[in-house]
């Protein structure tokens, strides 16, 4: 017998340990845990405390993945929800079901969970409880041991290391979309992960598959390890993109059509775009352009700063397309991406070293009472060619092929990610940070200001997108790009 397993085998004889574990509404939960069940940590904190924003669960249906002792499980039921709770460690069934009859609350467990061959028998055990409103999995996240490194034994492994190849995130992943019926039409998943390898390319991964994402709780815990928890869910309720093959303006259309919030149309070719001053917006063959109508609530953010995530948004897709981090999930990954060239220029168009990539504008309509706002970018996407204005296309900074279509979705996927009101992940201000470095990235390359032949150095930007900015004596806030000229 192995080290690992003897180990293990020793272990489930061990006393169980007593834990008074408080969660984020400070109510205290009495739990006993084996010592083979993973108890709550850090990480169960982050979760619960990402759950308890939602509020009462008034009745809605939880699914976790992987309830070790039960902590979140128990502390969603006292909170409202109805819990369907699974592990693949029978001890942590056993243990799960003795928490929940010490805490009074009802659960539904079995013992099963996620495999790397077939998932039919974990899909058959959860339909009869499905659709579920909110399903939330702790990942396991130690990086596989490599080999003659120690080992865990198998049911520690099992709850805590992550799997060589193919990950439980994306093996998750593959599970939702072939049984679609698990989650409930605006439903939402919650997972869990640290920022290794893996992780930080783990919302690229559900991005690529056709999945809204967005972070709604960190933990850093020191020494360069950050806890993440997002939030994973269909664009816009799953709505499917308008394709026209010729329009004149897609914001045009948008605002004079009747639309929907979230609804998105696609021109195969648009005649007359238009982007800032209303500039002539050139769509050559090939090219994207799409328009989204938003709702009106984000008006409260100021223009500025819808124009600055869509640049945002448009980076993202490209991140999900060459397999990169995302740029809105950390400022770090906005650094790296500037060697690469990759920027925001003020206020609203992504560079690459060659030449704009893309433009965004806002356009709003006020009828009455009735506010509507619409979003529109244009994106090149085919090889740059030789004109006046230096142009990039997606193309030519990638090492893969993608067409109109799939780019389109990706997109979609980055718009929903950054402005869909969903009520189960709520809206954060948290990749302004994002936004701010990759202005940055376009500044280190020596670029200035000139405000009506005034030479100004710009410092950041306010809450509102406004740039702050110096003029060699006082601070100076900038809102209106139509005096200014980069140089």
């Amino acid at each position: 017998m192995s080290d690992p397993i003897f180990r293990e085998v020793e272990s489930q004889n061990a006393k169980a340990k007593e834990i008074n574990w408080k969660n984020s509404s400070d109510e205290i939960i009495s739990l006993l845990v084996p010592t083979t069940v993973y108890p709550p940590r850090e990480d169960t904190a982050l979760l619960d405390h990402c759950i308890s924003k939602l509020g009462d669960g008034n009745g809605k249906k939880l699914l976790e993945i992987g309830c070790g002792s039960g902590a979140l499980s128990i502390s969603a039921a006292r909170n409202g929800w109805k819990v369907t709770a699974c592990d693949i460690n029978p001890l942590a069934v056993v243990a799960t079901t003795g928490n929940a009859e010490r805490n009074k609350v009802n659960l539904n467990l079995f013992e099963g969970g996620l495999e790397v061959e077939s998932n039919s028998d974990f899909a058959q055990l959860c339909e009869s409880d499905a659709p579920f409103d909110l399903i939330i999995w702790n990942l396991p996240y130690l990086t596989p041991p490599l080999g003659e490194e120690p080992r865990l034994g198998p049911m520690e492994d099992a709850g805590l290391v992550d799997r060589d190849g193919v990950g439980w995130g994306e093996i998750l992943l593959s599970v939702i979309n072939q049984t679609p019926t698990l989650l409930k039409s605006g439903g939402a998943m919650y997972l869990l992960h640290t920022n290794n390898t893996r992780g930080n390319l783990l919302q690229s991964i559900w991005r690529q598959s056709g999945w809204a994402t967005r972070i709604i709780g960190e933990d850093d815990l020191g020494d360069g390890e950050r806890l993440t928890c997002f939030s994973a869910w269909k664009p816009f309720d799953g709505k499917p993109i308008e394709w026209h093959q010729e329009l004149n303006s897609t914001n045009i259309f948008m605002l004079n059509e009747r639309r929907e919030i979230g609804d998105c149309v696609v021109a195969i070719k648009q005649t007359d775009g238009r982007g800032q001053r209303n500039r002539e917006w050139i769509t050559r063959d090939g090219d994207f352009a799409g328009s989204w109508r938003l709702d009106p609530e984000l008006y409260d953010k100021q223009i500025g700063v819808i124009q600055l995530s869509a640049a945002l948004s448009v980076i993202d897709a490209y991140c999900a397309i060459t397999n990169r981090p995302l740029a809105s999930s950390h400022w770090i990954n906005c650094a790296t991406l500037g060697e690469q060239g990759i920027s925001i220029r003020w206020p609203n168009d992504v560079w690459a070293e060659e030449g704009k990539i893309a433009g965004c504008l806002i356009e709003g309509r006020q009828v009455g009472e009735k506010q509507t706002i619409v979003l529109g970018i244009g994106v090149n996407l085919k090889s740059k060619d030789k004109q006046e204005f230096p142009l990039c296309g997606i193309r030519d900074i990638i090492d893969n092929e993608i067409t109109l279509e799939e780019f389109a979705i990706l997109l979609n996927c980055s718009i929903a990610s950054l402005f869909e009101l969903h009520p189960l992940a709520q809206l954060t201000t948290r990749h302004y940070n994002s936004i701010w470095q990759l202005m940055s990235n376009y500044l280190s390359k020596g670029k200035g200001l000139l405000q009506e032949g005034e030479k100004l150095s710009v410092n950041g930007i306010t809450e509102e997108g406004e740039l702050l900015c110096h003029d060699g004596v006082d601070v100076r806030i900038v809102n209106n790009s139509f005096t200014l000229e980069w140089v």
